[in-house]
């Protein structure tokens, strides 16, 4: 059970950091699901999490991998957020990983 309360957090967590990273689309998309949001709306919500989830992954193998700062570059330093986010799309966008559609399901469900 614990499981599912930290993706609660890890969604509270996303809802609030929409403002500063993810763009106005993804944050009206967000404020716009309530009990009369149409499926379209409800589903991109749950790939705007997704894509979301997979940033906070690459992030954290990022910085498990000890590089020198020096060798990635300054383009890495100053771009190297904006290039997590693209991969996160990317991946998000291929719906291989499926967890934007089980949190629709699960949201159409309750």
């Amino acid at each position: 059970m614990s499981s599912i309360y930290d993706v609660s957090s890890m969604y509270d967590t996303y809802a609030q950091s929409l403002q500063s990273t993810t763009g106005a689309t993804a944050q009206s998309a967000l404020k716009s699901v309530n009990d009369n949001s149409t499926d379209e709306e409800l589903l991109n919500a749950c790939k705007g999490f997704e894509s979301y989830f997979v940033q906070k992954i690459i992030e954290q193998a990022r910085k498990m991998i000890q590089t020198d700062e020096d060798e990635d570059g300054e383009y890495m330093q100053y771009f190297g957020d904006t290039l997590n986010q693209a991969y996160a799309e990317a991946i998000s966008d291929s719906d291989q990983l499926g967890l934007a559609q089980q949190l629709y399901e699960s949201m159409k469900r309750n």
